[in-house]
């Protein structure tokens, strides 16, 4: 099956290159396009780390599994987003997490033989690969200063001001479901939903399905201080 060139333009990748120029690049490595269906694992947390994906189409969801039966789904990918890309070069070598088919999807595979093959044909490639590796270390330190904030409620305010910031509005667009961004801040959904419910009981936000619209921005930076 051959890459959809268009769909790889959403990548960070290839986000430069033409239609052509991709298809001309992926046919002198030749890598793999595989087909999942929905609920079917990619790769599976604790095995080799030996190739990266890139989503081609459909949605993944990276998930942690512990020893209790507990699943948190970590992240969520789309067409364009890469998977793997973090540890294919790390001295461990093993997937942290679970890569699931949230939907029929397509993925197309890079080994890591292929990935280095690409950076040696384009060091354009390789440096847009280099600075989307800088920009996960990023969000993950903004991980950390969300779970290392006290109370869940400074930890939604914390989110919701970044997310302002970021979207450059006050009516902000949740990129995820309720129980995604409950187990994104390390909390359970029914305990979010109560915060939620404060905060627009207090006047300080407006909220439905997937938006937010912050009413008093001061009372929620108050709630960092």
């Amino acid at each position: 099956m051959n890459p959809n060139a268009s769909a790889l333009q959403k990548n960070m990748l290839f986000r430069n290159k033409t239609e052509q120029e991709i298809t001309s690049i992926l046919a002198k490595i030749n890598p793999t396009v595989r087909s999942y269906s929905r609920n079917e694992q990619i790769v599976r947390e604790g095995e080799p780390a030996d190739r990266m994906g890139i989503v081609i189409t459909g949605i993944v969801e990276v998930q942690k599994m512990y020893s209790t039966g507990k699943v948190v789904t970590v992240s969520r990918f789309s067409t364009g987003s890469t998977f793997g890309e973090a540890v294919i070069f790390s001295k461990t070598n093993v997937y942290p997490a679970t890569v699931i088919a949230a939907e029929s999807v397509s993925i197309l595979m890079f080994t890591k033989k292929e990935l280095l093959a690409l950076f040696a044909l384009d060091t354009e490639i390789m440096a847009l690969f280099m600075q989307n590796m800088s920009e996960r270390l990023i969000l993950l330190n903004q991980r950390i200063e969300i779970l290392s904030l006290g109370t869940l409620r400074q930890r939604i305010a914390h989110f919701l001001i970044k997310e302002m910031k970021q979207q450059k509005t006050e009516r902000i667009r949740i990129p995820f479901n309720k129980r995604v961004w409950a187990e994104h801040l390390n909390s359970a959904r029914p305990s979010l939903s109560r915060e939620l419910c404060y905060m627009r009981d207090q006047g300080w936000i407006v909220f439905d399905d997937n938006t937010v619209n912050i009413l008093l921005v001061g009372e929620l930076e108050g709630l960092l201080q």
